[in-house]
């Protein structure tokens, strides 16, 4: 073989080894930025499911203290129930069923 094949040779190895080492990096930093994307998603999720726990609780213990105080005053509890009354009245749709004879009795006295 001669000299200037041998150094054609040598630089051909050595671009297809600085080829194969910058494809070899390219696919390092992807699969960095592909795992850092996935934790990033995991994270949010995580973060997304704690904040709706929280607001979930919240909003329980609201309830709770909403229902100590309609079990202390129960005329509030008679105000929401007019207040729902008046708003289905506005909604034309709105169709509501009454029983009299449960409340009232067949003989019209109230139970």
């Amino acid at each position: 073989m001669s000299q200037a094949q041998l150094v054609e040779a040598r630089t051909k190895a050595e671009v297809q080894r600085i080829d194969a080492q910058s494809r070899a990096e390219g696919q390092r930093l992807a699969a960095e930025a592909e795992a850092e994307g996935d934790r990033l998603k995991a994270q949010s999720a995580g973060e997304r499911t704690r904040l709706t726990a929280a607001a979930e609780t919240e909003a329980l213990e609201q309830r709770a203290k909403s229902a100590a105080i309609y079990g202390k005053h129960p005329e509030l509890l008679r105000l929401e129930e007019l207040t729902t009354l008046r708003e289905l009245a506005r909604n034309g749709n709105a169709r509501m069923y009454l029983d009299f004879q449960r409340q009232w009795g067949r003989n019209g006295e109230q139970d």
